[in-house]
C-alpha cells in the first residue's frame, strides 16, 4: 500500500503595532510561536508519496 507525507497548515494571528504595513509584516515575520494566537483548526495543503520508514497513520481519528 502506498505511503504519503501530507503537509498540514495551521492558522494563527497576532496583533502588531507599527508605523506601516511593511513594518508590521516584518515584525510579525520575526516572532516566536508563543506570540501567535493559534487556531485549533488546520487544513491539508499538499501531498506526496513517501517511504522513509516513519510510523504512518492508517485511520481517521474522528468522523
Amino acid at each position: 500500500m502506498p505511503k504519503y507525507c501530507v503537509t498540514v497548515t495551521r492558522h494563527g494571528w497576532m496583533f502588531v503595532e507599527a508605523a506601516s504595513e511593511a513594518e508590521a509584516m516584518a515584525i510579525a515575520d520575526h516572532q516566536m510561536t508563543d506570540t501567535v494566537i493559534w487556531s485549533d483548526d488546520w487544513s491539508t495543503t499538499d501531498i506526496e508519496e513517501n517511504e522513509d520508514g516513519r510510523e504512518y497513520i492508517t485511520e481517521k481519528a474522528f468522523e
